[in-house]
């Protein structure tokens, strides 16, 4: 069963969806599109809800206004036609897709064009772009691995036993207790400083798993300015 109530609070009108449930007391609680929810008891009164959300009105709004701020700061679904902007290390690039000789995908004077054996569409240009970026994950991801690992060699961290890459939603990387070390492969959006920061912050997780002091004291050996990249990270839409 689902109601409506309206409560106006400083000027504005907040609108509330109310659920009852076998809760025994009431559950309030504002989601990232802008839906404020009350899980009330089946004997609460509308008199006793409309109270309970009045007192947390202050609190809808400013959730309200932070959810709205991150939703129009959230990057827009890519449409993979010529003219968007792709970021690529920390630069943004012009897509140009059209059609030419071979399959292909380069960086060319601030552009970065695909080409296509028949007239480009959007599922194309995606899958040559997808093909591009995971080999220059790759490419980067072993090359960063490679330069890193003398330091930590020399800190007696142990070797990862191996190197994943995949697209994920919530990290830029993983370290399993087991040793493998997983990578996002959007880490090619971010600068170069940035990519470097991740591959130690997973390879300092050899030694210590967990975020603790010995785990920083030993990032900060070898990224002293650990803490400036990963504010330039943060910027990077994940």
């Amino acid at each position: 069963m689902l109601e409506l109530l309206e409560i106006t609070h400083a000027g504005q009108r907040i609108l509330v969806q109310v659920r009852y449930d076998r809760f025994r007391t009431l559950r309030l609680s504002v989601r990232p599109e802008g839906t404020v929810l009350v899980r009330a008891p089946r004997r609460a009164s509308q008199t006793q809800i409309r109270a309970h959300v009045e007192t947390k009105a202050g609190w809808i709004i400013r959730h309200l206004e932070r959810f709205r701020v991150l939703r129009e700061a959230a990057p827009q679904p890519l449409t993979y036609l010529s003219g968007e902007t792709h970021a690529f290390l920390g630069r943004e690039y012009t897509l140009e897709a059209r059609q030419d000789e071979r399959n292909a995908v380069r960086l060319e004077d601030g552009c970065l064009v695909v080409t296509t054996l028949f007239p480009p569409t959007p599922e194309k240009v995606r899958k040559l772009l997808d093909t591009w970026h995971l080999e220059q994950a790759r490419e980067l991801f072993h090359r960063f691995l490679r330069a890193l690992q003398p330091q930590f060699d020399a800190l007696n961290v142990p070797r990862p036993a191996c190197l994943k890459i995949r697209a994920m939603t919530s990290r830029w990387g993983t370290c399993s207790r087991s040793g493998t070390i997983t990578l996002n492969r959007h880490l090619t959006r971010a600068p170069l400083e940035c990519v470097e920061y991740v591959v130690a912050h997973e390879l300092c997780h050899l030694r210590h798993f967990g975020h603790d002091a010995h785990f920083y004291g030993l990032l900060e050996r070898v990224v002293p300015d650990w803490k400036a990249r990963r504010r330039r990270l943060r910027s990077v839409p994940l």
